[in-house]
């Protein structure tokens, strides 16, 4: 293949200009390789943190797009040196996932964070003030991720690949520690992971206990809209599993390379709130000692052996589509009344962690407004979504009721009504799955869930467990 060099860069554009291209590649490049493998993580604060550092390499990315922009002639994203692509397809190409985190953080954010230092001190303080404060947040946000990795790796016995290792600290040096600002040549770097075969596994990684609590779900659902206290435990669990959102769309950031960087920056914020939502379940819940072992997390249920296919833009697109539009919009009146139902009730506590996710969410339904006309567009899709939405929210809310129907009526005479139809509950997915008929009759769930219905009772009785208004079901 012929290659061409850019054109030399004019006298006014500082070496600095082809620095911070590359730097912000490789920036991008970790954004994607915690994305692609932070699905695997088990231990919950890991699921938090590779959440959370998906959203600082964000940051950190946005931040160097904004400086290169403010170059003349400057691009936010300037083309650099297909040798970059190399090195940090190197890195994603890890064993697995330790290896992985392993190459990011202790081989190349060490490395990016020591050639920020050594710009800050090589370069003038005045002159080039922007630059200098810009990397001082960047090393910020990158000595967050060393911590968490240095706590990692104590609890981690990992035997590493010798040759994985050499082969990127070899590449880092060629690169010159990523100091290097010789001005690249086409054909230049693609986006890293486009051009390899890496896939994601099937199932997420299991926090340990994961699956030792009884299926309570059933249940729950059967005394919904008459108990705020079965409102009250339905929503700790429920905004724990929300970190099952979160790991999915990892994957959406991992395939959204197709869609503009905006998108990727919000959708990144979009993600790191969903795992907070996870964490504040799951901490409201340890404020009355339940734990993991008590509830159960599957990530919605995700597992089998291999790996997944791409996901398409139209994948991207549904998913997106099926999130803002019918969960996270069809739950708006439910999280809203239940906010009430918890602060009429004197449970501040709970009541303000529905408080908190509404205002994400606010945020989430905006954030489809603003993309899926977009998403459609580049997936080749004529849709309506605010019309399809609508739809399949009542289409949701009438499987719920049938779902409540069936299972009470289940309940009452030990068979299902002879007009229900089975395959509208495969429909609402979710969190339903299926009917979950053992789980109604086990005599197990039932104990347990009185005894987890009893230890809220007892740390905080609701001042409203009588009078509080009867709810519809669950809207999906």
């Amino acid at each position: 293949m012929t290659t061409h060099a850019m054109p030399k860069r004019p006298r006014i554009i500082p070496e600095s200009y082809q620095l911070l291209a590359n730097w912000r590649y490789v920036e991008y490049s970790l954004l994607r390789i915690i994305c692609g493998w932070g699905r695997q993580a088990c231990d919950w604060q890991d699921k938090l943190a590779v959440c959370y550092h998906a959203w600082l390499q964000a940051e950190n990315v946005d931040r160097l797009r904004r400086r290169l922009d403010q170059y003349p002639g400057g691009r936010p994203e300037a083309p650099v040196g297909k040798t970059y692509e190399s090195l940090m397809n190197t890195v994603l190409l890890a064993p697995d996932f330790n290896h992985a985190m392993h190459g990011a953080h202790a081989l190349v954010q060490a490395t990016l964070t020591r050639a920020y230092r050594e710009y800050l001190a090589e370069s003038h303080p005045v002159h080039d003030k922007p630059t200098h404060e810009m990397l001082r947040e960047l090393i910020a946000n990158h000595e967050i991720q060393a911590k968490w990795f240095a706590n990692f790796s104590q609890r981690q016995t990992t035997q590493y690949d010798q040759i994985y290792l050499t082969n990127i600290q070899r590449l880092l040096s060629e690169h010159e520690h990523l100091t290097d600002h010789a001005t690249p040549a086409d054909p230049y770097a693609a986006t890293v992971g486009i051009n390899t075969e890496f896939r994601q596994p099937q199932t997420p990684g299991r926090v340990p206990h994961w699956n030792e609590a009884p299926n309570i779900m059933p249940l729950l659902q059967t005394r919904w809209s008459e108990s705020v206290e079965v409102r009250r435990l339905f929503f700790m669990i429920g905004y724990f599993w929300e970190m099952g959102v979160a790991e999915q769309q990892l994957r959406w950031l991992y395939y959204a390379d197709f869609m503009p960087w905006q998108f990727i920056y919000e959708e990144a914020r979009h993600m790191w709130d969903e795992s907070r939502h996870g964490n504040s379940g799951l901490t409201r819940l340890r404020d009355f000692g339940i734990d993991i072992k008590d509830i159960g997390y599957s990530s919605y249920d995700k597992n089998g052996d291999g790996l997944l296919p791409h996901m398409t833009p139209a994948d991207l697109y549904e998913e997106f589509f099926g999130i803002t539009q019918v969960a996270e919009t069809g739950y708006f009146e439910t999280k809203r009344y239940c906010f009430e139902d918890f602060a009429n009730g004197n449970d501040a506590a709970s009541a303000e962690m529905m408080q908190y996710d509404i205002i994400d969410e606010t945020a989430h339904v905006e954030y489809g407004r603003k993309w899926l006309e977009e998403l459609a567009r580049r997936a080749g899709i004529q849709d309506d979504y605010r019309i399809r939405g609508a739809e399949r929210r009542r289409q949701r809310q009438h499987e719920s009721d049938e779902r409540v129907r069936a299972l009470k009526h289940f309940l009452a005479h030990h068979e299902l009504p002879a007009d229900y139809q089975p395959e509208s509950a495969n429909a609402i997915g979710g969190l339903h799955g299926d009917l979950g008929l053992d789980a109604l009759t086990s005599p197990t769930a039932r104990t347990h869930l009185e005894k987890l219905l009893q230890i809220l009772r007892v740390k905080c009785p609701l001042a409203n467990t009588a009078s509080a208004a009867k709810r519809p079901n669950l809207p999906m």
